[in-house]
């Protein structure tokens, strides 16, 4: 709708949404519309999977797949989305796998029920869509598939013929209504479109194991009306059947089953049925067919707990677990907090920009495990993870170490205690702008106040302190160097742009046979291989790298994405050697000359970093000075923190700076 809403739009655009879904016919009119369109009548994980794929997919330039429902609201976590995706597809197609419970483990803010979220949010859309439209008996509490109408020696041949596939029988409700109101004249039955809402309890349902009354069965398989117990049994059923449990109301949809590994027995053997034979058992009353998809989360000690159990063995191999570890990547756990800001409010706290991500370094380094390569360091694995380049090691290395260690990321810091400490910062009376350091400072401080951890805890945390510290001091130096010159982002694009050019030349005369060598042939070999050796691409590597970087940037082409400078670890490291300020210069340029004849210009320089930083790198005048007396500080080979002999820590440094003039001491 285009235009300024007015009263009248607003009231004539809701009604016209509230009818726009209520289609009604006879169950004639159903069968033809589905002879002509099979897919109408799809199942209910092959609906999952359409409404996943609805929301668009595509291709990263490194060749994995990338799923739009996801993406700017789920980080770091693709294998496992893919994972998931893989589950929903091979079910779509009928295969075993659609009896099975999906299964998210991991730990607490890993993501589990914002990926559920994100599911059920597409599957509610995409039931609203003419190609998702979902249509049911009208009526039904279980918005019972019209086709359950069709005799069973009728399918088969339906299915020959028509391509319609037909699986289960009609519920009880539906059973006893056919009979009584309309005498078995199924072409009559009401036939309607439904949405699927989690609100209106309609294709979507939710269950809490630990809820306070877990003995009652009836939240899961539906109550029974005891005034309706009169009667012949297909009347009871009929009549009795409340049918207003959680998994009748996620018939041809979808159950979140949530701390499933917190319920008793009794709905574990519930679920369990549900799984295998596609039943809600009901208790003396029989059983009900529903088509769902059961999609449980749990933390891993609550899984390894139920799985040591003996009497679930039969459960436990209907479950297909999917691991949904914290992220690993500094770059994508930025944009995880950054998305937990725009949900928050901090008033006039400014927060620097490398405070997220020294945030980031210090959850990312508590959820790794020790490498176990030779002459790595857990920094070092902490940049290869983040696709930096790193002496010595490689891309293929970084898959090794994964494969090495599975469990990685199922432990450590989580977002929501990252964000609870910036919190408690930004409340903290007279602080305007949150330093990286006072970030990782109340990060270290909220760890005494935890309980769940111990003094051992603490105190191995010391060296996360260590490393962070190393890596924001790194960061620091860069971003000093980035606005130490006007216009890097400039330089750094014709640079990039001046190589592609070249390879892209280069390539193409390789197919032209017996071309002889010019003089610009020779001063492009040379502007090519003064990036490459910066990178360590030998004379003999040099045509499969520039091939190899050739194809990545056609791939981010075909994207529609724009290829810069940073875009390819090892291209942006060499790009910044060729153009960024050595440490010597820096640490020069940056001192306090002893005599007063050279403060002026000092002084100029100094500020003129700092206003680059404030306009062009969304620093404060706070942050900005404070950046660049912290790198003219360890610059100089200056401490940032000690060491006592209790394990503790004591600051060197500042981490609540004021504001100030770049006329100080340093």
């Amino acid at each position: 709708m285009t235009g300024k809403l007015t009263i009248e739009s607003i009231l004539s655009e809701s009604e016209r949404e509230a009818k726009k879904y209520n289609w009604e016919g006879s169950f004639s009119d159903y069968l033809r519309m589905v002879t002509i369109d099979p897919s109408i009548c799809r199942q209910a994980h092959s609906l999952v999977h359409d409404a996943i794929l609805s929301k668009g997919s595509e291709t990263t330039p490194e060749g994995d797949p990338l799923y739009r429902l996801f993406d700017g609201e789920i980080f770091g976590l693709e294998d496992p989305l893919e994972r998931i995706v893989q589950y929903f597809s091979a079910a779509s197609q009928r295969f075993e796998v659609r009896k099975r419970i999906l299964l998210l483990l991991g730990p607490p803010a890993s993501g589990k029920s914002s990926v559920v979220d994100l599911i059920k949010r597409s599957l509610e859309d995409y039931t609203r869509t003419k190609q998702g439209s979902v249509y049911a008996i009208r009526g039904c509490p279980m918005q019972e598939e019209p086709l359950h109408l069709i005799p069973t020696r009728l399918r088969k041949t339906l299915f020959e013929q028509y391509g319609i596939y037909i699986e289960g029988d009609l519920c009880p409700r539906c059973r006893y209504m056919v009979r009584s109101e309309y005498k078995n004249q199924i072409a009559k039955v009401p036939v309607k479109r439904v949405v699927f809402s989690e609100q209106e309890a309609v294709g979507i349902g939710y269950f809490l194991a630990n809820n306070p009354n877990p003995m009652d069965a009836s939240l899961l398989v539906g109550s029974v009306d005891n005034k309706q117990l009169e009667g012949d049994r297909h009347e009871v059923a009929g009549k009795a059947f409340r049918l207003d449990g959680e998994m009748n109301v996620a018939n041809r949809g979808l159950v979140e089953f949530v701390e499933m590994f917190k319920a008793n027995t009794n709905m574990l053997t519930t679920l369990l049925s549900l799984a295998q034979e596609q039943l809600i058992k009901m208790e003396k009353f029989g059983s009900v067919y529903a088509d769902e998809v059961i999609l449980g989360h749990s933390n891993e000690g609550d899984f390894e707990e139920f799985a040591d159990d003996e009497q679930s063995e039969a459960l436990k191999d209907r479950i297909i677990s999917i691991q949904i570890p914290y992220n690993l990547r500094v770059t994508e756990e930025v944009k995880i907090y950054q998305k937990m800001l725009r949900n928050s409010q901090l008033g006039d706290v400014h927060i620097a920009p490398l405070t997220m991500n020294v945030s980031s370094v210090f959850s990312v380094l508590s959820r790794l495990e020790p490498p176990e390569k030779q002459g790595m360091s857990l920094l070092d694995k902490l940049r290869l993870y983040d696709g930096q380049m790193v002496n010595n090691f490689s891309r293929k290395d970084t898959r090794e170490i994964q494969r090495h260690h599975p469990k990685e990321g199922m432990s450590g810091i989580s977002p929501r205690y990252v964000m609870n400490r910036i919190g408690a910062i930004a409340s903290t009376p007279n602080i305007t702008c949150i330093t990286p350091l006072a970030a990782l400072g109340s990060l270290w401080e909220g760890l005494g106040e935890n309980v769940s951890y111990t003094q051992t805890d603490i105190s191995s945390n010391v060296a996360l302190i260590e490393n962070t510290i190393i890596e924001y001091s790194d960061l620091a130096v860069r971003e000093v160097q980035m606005s130490y010159e006007e216009s890097f982002d400039q330089k750094a694009s014709e640079l990039l742009s001046s190589y592609l050019s070249n390879i892209n030349i280069f390539i193409d005369e390789l197919a032209i046979e017996g071309r002889k060598r010019t003089r610009s042939d020779n001063e492009r070999e040379r502007d090519m291989r003064e990036i490459e050796r910066v990178i360590g691409i030998t004379e003999r590597n040099k045509l499969d790298f520039r091939r190899e970087i050739s194809n990545y940037v056609n791939a981010w082409n075909k994207r529609g994405l724009s290829f810069e400078y940073d875009s390819e670890a090892r291209l942006k490291s060499a790009i910044e050697t060729r153009l960024l300020a050595t440490r010597n210069q820096l640490n020069k340029s940056l001192t306090r000359p002893r005599f007063a004849r050279q403060r002026v210009e000092w002084t100029q320089k100094r500020s003129a970093i700092a206003n680059r930083l404030i306009e062009n790198s969304d620093y404060c005048e706070i942050c900005a000075n404070d950046l660049i007396r912290y790198v003219n500080h360890i610059l100089k080979g200056r401490s940032v923190i000690k060491k006592p002999r209790n394990e503790d820590i004591e600051w060197q440094w500042d981490r609540f700076p004021k504001a100030e003039t770049t006329n100080d001491n340093s």
